[in-house]
């Protein structure tokens, strides 16, 4: 191929023919790329103001790194790492609740593309990074997290990579590749070897064979393309599997027939394309149930594992939580649905009030103290757990009225990624002077689209922790 004869117009990039050979030897077709010119990042693709929708807020504001490499000030350049001392408490809350199942809680707190990727920013992007101010960040946030009683690996080794042969992110995509996914599963091998019970969980082989390529067309360079009308080359990179060394392989969700004592949940991070379920089970030698929802946020993966029987059932030792470092970890509507989880909601307790109403557009009343006597149901004590005849209900909302007349609004909501089995628990408020406020009723509002003969049945029961009592083991 000839050079550009025009020296201001050089090549951009030029895509490379790939190829690579399959797990059984079989030759994979070269890929074929078309050469294009394209200039750098447009002004409109940097204008903030532009990124005026949900999706695209995701990818506010592109900088352009070196060569094909796009980066997202807001979030791949932040240096703002972990969450508010409340969130501490609550996250805590939530371990210590873990904990007391028996389950350790460990978080996989994924680095961003600029501390890990820094080297492919452009000379005046790398300026405009305080790359050392990040870092910092980050390690204060790892320390808190362990502070907080929460097993937590530190990824700082993989920063500012330089020379690896294969990068740690995608150029222009949020998620890692399979590369990176193993370098982080080494690193997080290593921790897990340190929790109690570790060394009793049963011990095997694995193996992570290549099985092909994985194309990524980045989701910044699909954006920047919406906003320049430029065009990039599909990255390609080797794809892995995991397998049991010496054993047919099997149904990689379930494992063998024990049940396994190491459970992931996480984000699209954990899922098969990048196999990093697979070589967490190659480095630490072990089961794992890989529970990762793609495109359900940090927390939806956690939630629909904790609502059904399986994990109550057969609880893990070990649960690993992977999750990037941009979402809100102080999130009280999401620990007020986690921690009441744990202890299966109102499953085991003894209900104090229960009704199942079949609902109509609007505000249906589902609960009421004093039908037949008033109770004394002070809100720190009490948590509700609804279940919806149609498991495709993913929002509604509920109003919590009290007898001194406030109100609280309560949005029930889940990604539709998820399998909830229309099932939603959460605790009665009690931050500032909630606590000690008598409940008076529970309405719930239909969904704005409702399935034909919608039912709910709701369910009042005493918190876990009433009163201040410590957790114990078993749910009430």
């Amino acid at each position: 191929m000839k050079p550009a004869t025009t020296p201001r117009l050089p090549l951009r990039h030029l895509a490379l023919a790939i190829t690579l050979a399959g797990a059984a030897g079989a030759a994979v077709a070269e890929p074929q790329y078309q050469v294009q010119r394209v200039g750098p990042l447009c002004p409109t693709a940097q204008d903030p103001s532009q990124y005026n929708t949900k999706y695209l807020s995701f990818f506010t504001a592109l900088v352009q790194g070196k060569g094909d490499w796009l980066f997202r000030t807001r979030y791949d350049l932040r240096t703002d790492f972990g969450t508010t001392p409340q969130g501490y408490r609550e996250f805590k809350r939530l371990a210590d609740a873990l904990k007391a199942k028996g389950v350790e809680l460990m978080i996989v707190y994924q680095p961003t593309r600029g501390l890990v990727n820094r080297e492919q920013l452009t000379e005046d992007e790398k300026a405009n990074f305080d790359y050392d101010l990040a870092k910092k960040n980050y390690l204060e946030a790892v320390a808190n997290f362990r502070k907080a009683g929460i097993w937590v690996t530190d990824l700082s080794p993989l920063f500012d990579e330089k020379d690896v042969g294969t990068d740690y992110y995608f150029k222009a995509d949020h998620h890692w590749t399979p590369a990176g996914a193993d370098r982080t599963a080494k690193l997080v091998a290593e921790t897990l070897k340190e929790i109690p019970g570790f060394n009793d969980i049963p011990k095997k082989e694995f193996e992570s064979k290549v099985v092909g390529l994985l194309p990524k067309a980045g989701t910044l360079h699909k954006t920047a393309a919406n906003f320049c009308g430029t065009t990039y080359a599909t990255q390609y990179v080797e794809r892995f599997e995991t397998e049991p060394v010496g054993e047919a392989g099997g149904d990689s969700l379930f494992g063998d027939e024990s049940n396994p004592q190491i459970a992931l949940v996480g984000t699209s991070n954990s899922g098969p394309a990048y196999n990093f379920g697979g070589f967490l089970e190659q480095h630490a030698k072990a089961d794992v149930l890989n529970l990762a929802v793609s495109g359900g946020g940090f927390d939806s993966a956690l939630l629909q594992y904790m609502s059904g029987q399986e994990f109550h059932d057969n609880p893990p030792k070990i649960l690993i939580w992977e999750f990037a470092t941009h979402y809100d970890l102080a999130q009280k509507s999401f620990y007020r649905q986690a921690v009441p989880l744990v202890s299966n909601g109102c499953a085991n307790g003894t209900a104090v009030m229960k009704n199942k109403v079949t609902l109509k557009p609007g505000a249906n009343e589902v609960l009421v103290n004093g039908e037949d006597k008033l109770r004394t149901l002070r809100g720190g004590d009490y948590q509700v757990d609804l279940t919806f005849s149609d498991p495709s209900v993913h929002d509604s909302k509920a109003t919590i009225w009290y007898l001194n007349g406030r109100r609280e609004n309560f949005k029930i909501e889940q990604s539709d990624r998820v399998d909830t089995g229309g099932r939603y628990v959460f605790e009665l408020r009690s931050d500032d002077d909630w606590p000690d406020l008598n409940m008076l009723a529970l309405e719930i509002h239909s969904p704005e689209q409702m399935p034909a003969n919608l039912s709910v049945e709701a369910t009042l029961c005493k918190r876990q922790d009433a009163g201040g009592k410590p957790l114990t083991a078993k749910a009430e």
